[in-house]
Formats: C-alpha cells, structure tokens, sequence
C-alpha cells in the first residue's frame, strides 16, 4: 500500500481493521510515517478484509484490501480521495455511491421537514409531526430494501462485509443465505466469512416466529429490568434513541397505544440505543414515556443491540406472552391495526 497527502500537514496515518458484524468497530493495526514529499507506503501480510487509513479525526478512508493488490491511495485535504488497485474498493465504492443517491431522493427531503417541525416545538403541529415521522420511516424502510440491488452487483466480493450493517431479514433472508454460503465457500477460513456467517444466524434469531432474546439492563433510576419479567399479553420491544427523529416522533402514538390498550394486556418495553444518560432521560421525560425503559448507555456496542441485529433505528419487534415475535417494524397506523386486530380476537 502507498499513497500521497497532497496539502495535509501531519507526520503519521494510522492502519485500522474493522471488526465485528457491522463493520463500525475498529483496530488499530499500524502507524505509518509520512516521508518529507508527503507520501507513505507499507507492505502487509494482513488477512483480506475492510480497512481504514484515518489521517486524522476527521479524514478518513475506507478500502478493501485482498491477497496480491497492490493499493495506492491519492488523499487530498479537501475534494473526494482516490483509490487504485483495488477492485473490491471500487465495489464498494459503487454501492456507497448508490446508497447516498436513493438515501438524498427519497429520505432527506422528508426528514428535513420533519426536522424543521420538531425544531419549531408547535403543539400544533403534533399531528403532522406524528404523520411525517411514519412517511420518514416508511421511505427508510424502503431505502434499505433497495439496497439489496446493489449489494447483488458485488457477488462474493469482501466489499460485501460492510454493508451487513443494513442488511434485513424476513423479506430478504434465502438470498442472504445463499449469498453467505457462497461467501463462506470463496473466503474459507478467514475472519470476514464467520462474519457474514454469523450475521445470518443473528438475522435468522429475529425473525417472525422466532423467540427473542432476554433482555436485561438497568432503568434510568439504575435498577436491572427484565424483558421477560415484565411481558404482558402483547409486548412490543422498541429500540429508541433521544437523538433519533422519527423515534421521538413516535412517542405520542405510542402513548396512546399503551394508554388505550395497557389495561387489557399491551405493554411497551424500551430499550435506549443511547450515548448520554442525562440526554436519554430527558427525552423520556418530555415525551412522557411511561413504560418501562432501560439502556446501558453504549450506543450500539452491547450484546443486545448484537443479538436483536440493531443496526438503525427506531426499531421494534411484537411479541407475544411466551417471547414469540409475531409482528416487527410496526409502526403509526398499522400498529394500531394490528392491535386493534389482536385485542378484538382476544374479546371474541
């Protein structure tokens, strides 16, 4: 690997190595030192996977290195970086390109309205609020479904690994499946095919019909709750975050759900996918979310968001008595049917 900082006053770049089923974990794998003409380059008997030259807090770049390339990198300080010699880059490349395209089409204009709303904080505008946050979620329900277009375009490629993180399960699984084994066939023994491996057994535990997984963390008075300690008829787990939009624009129907349908068995369970407790509790309060809510306060990087397959939210799963999902991403007015549905045949 060699490359060139062009107008970047630094003396090192560092090597990371991603790990883990989504990709956004990093190790630290070298330092290397930038000679007088601002240019680096280093040989490696590392194994093919996804990596990172970080040249400082804010300037990295993501590349995929596999056996035999020989990978040169051009990094301006301002402008778009390029990448040679790295066929599985340009993959990768490709389908992050693609990604941006349908995510600026069909998902930033509406959440920016709903943005707006909620920075505007007029009661009145509750019910569009509540309105725009299902159209929010529903085109970003149909962002990830069209990814799947592009990630058939990379057939075996390791440059398959870091898009796992937006992978669905359900709709999309035999061909997830199949794309696994054949991964796991060309990349026998390496570190990236138990990877992909792995993120299908995690896509297969949360499927409709499937009994999830225990969950057990701290409320925000720091008392440990458990998921199947409190389940009721129905429950639904909803993976929230305070910084999360179409989250919060959810508290309200979810309020009424609960108030409408608590006495006759409908719990809620919250897990915070948060950062900051101080935020985490506030936003539970000013969204009067009276439920149970628990979060162990580390993002993403906890066992639970690995075995429920968090990798965006807001996300939920309804379960039954017994910890059977029977419905997921279930949002406004659908989960109101289907609990209007559920709650009926229970009467009858």
């Amino acid at each position: 690997m060699k490359g060139k900082l062009n107008n970047i006053d630094t003396e090192q770049v560092l090597l990371y190595q991603a790990k883990g089923l989504n990709a956004n974990q990093f190790d630290v794998m070298d330092t290397l030192s930038i000679d007088a003409d601002s240019t680096f380059s280093s040989s490696y008997s590392l194994e093919p996977h996804y990596y990172r030259l970080s040249i400082h807090d804010s300037l990295h770049v993501p590349f995929i290195a596999d056996s035999g390339q020989q990978i040169t990198m051009n990094i301006p300080a301002e402008g778009e970086y390029e990448v040679s010699g790295s066929p599985d880059t340009e993959l990768f490349e490709e389908y992050e390109k693609f990604r941006m395209e349908v995510l600026r089409e069909t998902v930033y204009p509406v959440r920016g309205q709903l943005d707006d709303l909620r920075e505007e904080n007029n009661p009145e505008d509750a019910e569009r609020i509540e309105k725009l946050g299902e159209r929010v979620l529903k085109a970003e329900e149909s962002y990830r479904d069209t990814l799947i277009h592009a990630v058939k375009k990379m057939g075996t490629s390791i440059a398959i690994y870091p898009t796992m993180v937006r992978w669905k399960g359900d709709k999309h699984i035999d061909y997830y499946e199949g794309l696994a084994a054949d991964f796991s066939e060309q990349h026998k023994g390496l570190e990236v095919a138990e990877l992909v491996s792995e993120k299908i057994r995690t896509l297969k535990q949360v499927s409709i019909g499937d009994k999830v997984s225990e969950i057990v963390a701290p409320d925000t008075s720091g008392v440990e709750r458990s998921l199947y300690n409190n389940l009721g008829k129905y429950t639904l787990i909803d993976f929230f975050g305070s910084w999360c939009g179409p989250c919060r624009s959810e508290s309200d129907h979810l309020g009424k759900m609960y108030d409408q349908y608590n006495s006759s068995g409908f719990e809620i369970f919250g897990f915070g996918i948060e950062y900051e407790k101080d935020r985490w509790i506030r936003a539970i309060n000013k969204d009067n979310r009276t439920w149970i809510n628990v979060s162990t306060v580390d993002g993403y990087s906890n066992d639970i968001a690995e075995a429920y397959s968090i990798t965006a939210i807001p996300k939920n799963f309804l379960v039954d008595e017994n910890g059977i999902i029977i419905a997921k991403d279930i949002h406004g007015q659908e989960l109101k049917e289907k609990l209007e549905e559920l709650f009926s045949e229970q009467s009858q």
